[in-house]
């Protein structure tokens, strides 16, 4: 039964959003919406999942899961025969928060909410699907304003970016006018509907974040994609003022830029944890070999990062497997270049013990290789010294300067509360600030990287939590991912 609430919540998301960035840019640019939530209510810092992923840490918002339980780990989950699979959020089988606010105090307005995908299934609520698929709606006179605004989603564009066919500068045009339609639309669904609850996110953030925070004028760039949700925040926060509201402002991780990468899987392969195909190693150790190879290494690159990875996606996963093994068994080659873009098909995992996929991150994902894949060598009782002897060595590496890498080694199987509906991962490693840990980059001769172009920024642990009320100053300390659905729900005495 539907209890009319007299409260009323407006929710902002912003992916990626780090408290040292929103600080400087409200104090040197007078963001009015920041600095009143600065001033007069309160913003702090906010831990998120393990690894902090977007693909992990909303729905960990949305419903106050551990990602066991909501059963998104990362974008992708592992599967027995090491193929990576795209994960998404179901929230049929973990309730989001506007669902029972829906049902208990009131209408709901939900705009592209990150990872929510699938339209309700239930009343009063009204939404534009979020990021990273096409957006739909399940309200016609919310489709009459997309249309009117051209909006069917944050842009698609990082592919471009990568291939050079649009510049940062371009791509911060594109994102603005994203997140200006997407507020006009709010806005107006506001004005027309009596809702109880109003949510509204925005990813653009972390996507250009991604190529720009390491350059000396990086605030060029991401102020106009901040002062565009300052505006919308500024708005929530005059909507509060009359009506007696409480707006919120949270992120799913922090940010930060990048200095240098470590190439995990191949210090893997030189400790003799991890063991690569002969082929490969063939091809990299013979100049002849390399630039043969090169050409079969092009094909196939352009084959996993370009449209066909979008059939590749929608296929299952019988389907997927086979495609993989050919990928391996036919393009087994390596770059003429000094690094190799390495995939788990060019493994040996006959030899490996233990190997590193999903995270791309600061924080990366090491999977022992036991009876839970197709060739796994690792027994139970080994499992416990392997892990031990990985931490160990991990926590010395040190790079060209002599300084320390890693700074923590976290252990999965405490992180995670229950069986996991996923393979997960062993070993979490989290680097130290200004590094990331690639997985992907191989070299034989050298650990360590420049970031290319789409990794001049990446995540961190601590992401945003901020509360604004009228005529009161909100007191919440130590707020972890886990417990905005807690507050949330509280708030509306659910």
């Amino acid at each position: 039964m539907l209890i009319e609430s007299k409260k009323k919540l407006y929710l902002i998301g912003i992916d990626s959003a780090p408290l040292w960035l929103i600080t400087r840019l409200s104090n040197e640019h007078d963001l009015k919406g920041f600095k009143k939530l600065i001033e007069k209510g309160m913003l702090s810092e906010m831990a998120s999942t393990m690894p902090p992923m977007t693909g992990a840490a909303w729905p960990s918002i949305y419903t106050g899961l551990n990602p066991s339980e909501h059963g998104v780990p990362d974008f992708f989950e592992m599967k027995k025969d090491y193929t990576p699979e795209l994960a998404f959020y179901n929230p049929e089988k973990a309730e989001p928060f506007w669902k029972k606010i829906a049902e208990k105090a009131g209408k709901c307005l939900i705009i592209t909410p990150a990872m929510n995908t699938t339209l309700p299934n239930y009343k009063n609520v009204d939404m534009i699907t979020g990021f990273p698929l096409k957006a739909k709606t399940n309200n016609l006179y919310l489709e009459e304003l997309m249309k009117k605004e051209n909006f069917y989603g944050e842009p698609d564009i990082e592919k471009d970016m990568k291939a050079g066919k649009m510049t940062e500068q371009e791509a911060v045009v594109h994102f603005v006018k994203s997140i200006e339609s997407r507020s006009r639309i709010a806005q107006s669904m506001i004005k027309k509907e009596k809702y109880s609850f109003v949510y509204v996110c925005f990813t653009e953030t972390d996507r250009l974040q991604h190529f720009v925070l390491n350059k000396k004028n990086a605030d060029d760039y991401t102020l106009p994609i901040y002062r565009a949700i300052d505006n919308f925040i500024t708005y929530c926060l005059q909507a509060a003022e009359k009506e007696n509201a409480m707006v919120m402002v949270v992120s799913d991780h922090g940010a930060q830029p990048i200095n240098q990468k470590f190439l995990i899987n191949g210090w893997l392969v030189k400790n003799g944890f991890a063991s690569i195909k002969n082929t490969i190693l063939k091809n990299m150790n013979n100049n002849t070999e390399k630039k043969s190879a090169s050409m079969s290494y092009t094909i196939r690159e352009k084959a996993m990062k370009t449209g066909l990875r979008k059939v590749y996606d929608k296929l299952p996963h019988s389907a997927k497997k086979a495609v993989h093994k050919s990928i391996g068994a036919v393009f087994s080659s390596a770059s003429s270049g000094s690094y190799t873009r390495l995939h788990l098909f060019d493994y040996d995992m006959s030899k490996t013990v233990a190997f590193a996929g999903i995270s791309n991150i600061n924080v990366a994902t090491i999977f022992i290789n036991d009876k839970r894949f197709e060739h796994g060598i690792v027994k139970d009782t080994e499992i416990k010294g392997l892990k031990t002897l990985l931490s160990k060595k991990l926590l010395t590496i040190k790079n060209s300067e002599g300084k320390l890498v890693i700074r923590n080694i976290y252990d999965a199987k405490d992180y995670y509360k229950t069986k996991t509906q996923f393979i997960a991962p062993d070993l979490f490693v989290d680097a130290e600030p200004g590094y990331s840990i690639d997985i992907f980059n191989f070299s034989n001769i050298n650990f360590f990287m420049e970031p290319e172009p789409p990794k001049r920024g990446d995540h961190t642990q601590m992401g945003i939590f901020g509360v604004y009320v009228p005529n009161g100053k909100p007191a919440f300390k130590d707020v972890k991912i886990y417990d905005i659905y807690k507050i949330i729900t509280k708030y509306f005495s659910i």
